[in-house]
């Protein structure tokens, strides 16, 4: 499958310690005006402490760790959480499956959501929440200063790389592409399918959703670990024989139509 790299920082670096140097954080030489208040740091012991049961979601991803700092600048207090994760991939991940209805949208080329209380952003190996507490239009100007700082910092690392199907397609990723592996991704990301991939733990699912006169599609492909999982999808998602794939049966509200792309990976359209 040819791939498309998606990169916005620019030089590839590795990042191979347990907790980032302090060249990956926001710090008081960053900016003008700029103090940190507070940092606390999280490992895979002590997040269930802090998210409680959402940790489970982000080791469902690959999580390393997580730096929380509290932020003045300009005027405006800020929360900074660092969700640091093993992979690109991850990290997409857990930022596709939870931004919606975002107000602005991958601005700066950043890979963005901004909305008046709360900043997230894609960056390299990490997952990143701005949260501001006044929601003002000066704290949005405020966290996107943030975030262009935090751009410059964290390594891009090998860089987010997309399925063929959504190379040269996109107007933006964020709110159309979502990248979605295991049970409580499942859940959180996209839950209207959860029955169809109901037992299969080990699959994923890139899935692009398009709006056009107020009528949603989605393209989506995915990869299963075994033929089993295959065939255990087609008939909980009541798909049927046709041609050389699958379609939905007769009937049915949604028009599914499923093409083999690999030995155990579909091409599906549902309209």
């Amino acid at each position: 499958m040819r791939k498309f790299l998606f990169s916005l920082l620019g030089t590839a670096l590795l990042l191979v310690a347990a907790l980032p140097s302090r060249a990956q954080l926001l710090s008081n030489e960053l900016l003008p005006g700029m103090k940190i208040d507070k940092e606390v740091s999280y490992d895979g012991t002590s997040l269930y402490g802090y998210i409680d049961g959402g940790s489970t979601l982000y080791f469902e991803y690959g999580f390393d760790w997580l730096i929380v700092q509290e932020v003045s600048f300009q005027s405006e207090k800020f929360t900074v959480e660092d969700y640091r994760m093993k992979s690109c991939l991850g990290a997409f991940g857990i930022y596709s499956i939870n931004t919606f209805q975002c107000a602005d949208a991958d601005q700066q080329g950043m890979i963005s959501c901004l909305n008046p209380h709360q900043l997230q952003l894609f960056l390299g190996h990490c997952y990143i929440s701005i949260v501001n507490t006044t929601g003002t239009a000066v704290a949005g100007s405020a966290s996107l200063t943030l975030a262009q700082k935090l751009k410059e910092i964290i390594p891009s690392e090998e860089g987010l790389i997309l399925p063929e199907f959504l190379s040269g397609k996109l107007a933006k990723i964020t709110g159309e592409v979502k990248f979605i592996q295991g049970e409580l991704g499942l859940q959180n990301g996209l839950p209207d399918w959860s029955d169809y991939l109901a037992g299969i733990k080990d699959f994923q699912l890139w899935i692009q959703l398009t709006k056009k006169d107020d009528k949603e599609s989605r393209s989506a492909l995915l990869s299963f670990a075994g033929k089993n999982d295959l065939e255990i999808f087609l008939k909980q998602a009541s798909l049927v024989p046709s041609g050389a794939g699958w379609k939905s049966k007769e009937g049915q509200s949604e028009k599914w139509t499923v093409t083999k792309k690999g030995e155990n990976q579909v091409w599906i359209v549902v309209n």
